[in-house]
């Protein structure tokens, strides 16, 4: 690492949890952020399609930066499910040029990948157990794995849940979604939430927390280096999540009716808990209570904004929680 401010980039920029990490890394510290982003265009932010592979190698040269954090990527499993190949442009042949561009360069590479890379059959999963996607964007996001281990570079993979955080419109995440179809449902209509799977929801935030953190922890110890996970410690099916929700869009709970049948559409893992203990044994690491955090996620979208919402009670891994909150529950 150089021993100037050094350049952090941050693909993805503009996305779900590429907003939030650009916010971190650019908040209170000595860093040089820049962000990509495939339409827009602002302060910090640099426009590129990052599936038009060789344009990369020019466009990192000259911005030249010294750790790049990877989060573009295509996320939905039914859009993966439906376009395989614009899939793996984005998942995989997108990560492998910016894994070996950092690897001659020396720069080191964070890769968001998933717990989708796992079957769901034996939680929870450490860094180093067997990998067994059952969908094709599990899978791309496996091959991007490999694609960043194989160019022999210094890196980081960073496995994580299903997210949610602060959205632009209630249907850019799975979890925000079911807030959408509650308040858009017709009076008095039933509705069947999935109570199949056990999900572990993390706030974007968090894991842009994370990721600053581990940055940090990389300028000042070298060492780090392989694969981790991160994710939220409140086991919930989406029908939990959903009578979470319930009170605060002024939902009657009774209308939510618990579907045990698998989702339709992309096969996803039933239990593919994450195992946290290496970062945390690190000092890493921040869980904001999933009550906590969603006044302030649905405030901007609900018909009476007029309710200054909570603000939501992060606690850091080094931080003991307050006795108020719900961390670890």
């Amino acid at each position: 690492m150089n021993t100037r401010a050094p350049h952090i980039l941050i693909t993805g920029a503009t996305g779900l949890l590429g907003r939030p990490v650009l916010s971190a890394c650019s908040a209170g510290r000595d860093w040089r952020v820049t962000g990509t982003s495939f339409r827009r265009t602002g302060p910090g932010l640099e426009r590129i399609d990052l599936s038009q592979t060789a344009q990369l190698p020019a466009f990192l040269n000259r911005l030249a930066p010294d750790v790049i954090i990877h989060s573009a990527a295509e996320r939905r499993p039914d859009v993966s499910e439906k376009d395989p190949q614009g899939t793996q442009r984005l998942n995989v042949g997108a990560t492998a040029t910016l894994a070996q561009w950092a690897a001659a360069r020396q720069t080191f590479l964070i890769y968001i990948s998933t717990d989708y890379v796992f079957d769901g059959t034996r939680p929870p999963y450490r860094p180093g157990d067997a990998t067994h996607p059952l969908n094709a964007y599990g899978q791309s996001k496996l091959d991007g794995e490999h694609a960043v281990q194989s160019a022999g570079g210094d890196y980081a993979i960073l496995r994580v849940p299903i997210l949610y955080g602060g959205v632009e419109t209630l249907d850019e995440s799975p979890v925000t979604v079911l807030a959408k179809n509650m308040l858009t449902a017709r009076p008095g209509e039933r509705l069947a939430m999935e109570d199949w799977a056990t999900r572990y929801p993390t706030h974007t935030s968090d894991v842009a927390a994370v990721l600053c953190q581990m940055v940090a922890h990389k300028l000042a110890s070298p060492e780090l280096r392989g694969i981790f996970h991160w994710s939220g410690s409140e086991p919930m099916t989406k029908y939990g999540m959903a009578l979470t929700f319930a009170p605060l869009l002024g939902f009657d709970r009774t209308r939510l009716v618990p579907d045990a049948t698998p989702p339709a559409g992309a096969p996803r893992p039933k239990n593919a808990h994450l195992d946290t203990s290496d970062l945390e044994r690190l000092g890493i690491g921040q869980r904001t209570p999933f009550a906590d955090a969603l006044p302030a996620i649905l405030a901007p979208h609900l018909p009476n904004r007029g309710e200054r919402p909570r603000e939501p009670h992060s606690t850091l891994q080094n931080e003991p929680p307050k006795a108020a909150t719900r961390e670890g529950a």
